[in-house]
């Protein structure tokens, strides 16, 4: 599933760069198949796995789990 960087920065306050958030998501939950540039946004492609649809195929879903993995309220 793709998700956008920018939305993904609003929704979860990240302040790493694209490459840096799929190196992130990488290692410690989901793998990010590719990053690409499209217009003035970043599209993450990441591998949701089946049992995780229900809670992650979504922005807010995304972010949670970055919330999560970076310690964030």
């Amino acid at each position: 599933m793709k998700f956008s960087y920018i939305w993904l920065k609003e929704l979860a306050g990240i302040t790493e760069s694209p490459q840096k958030l799929a190196e992130l998501l990488t290692l410690r939950a989901f793998e990010v198949e590719s990053v690409e540039k499209i217009g003035n946004d970043w599209a993450l492609d990441v591998k949701i796995l089946p049992n995780r649809i229900a809670d992650a195929s979504g922005h807010r879903g995304l972010a949670n789990e970055i919330g999560a993995i970076r310690k964030l309220k």
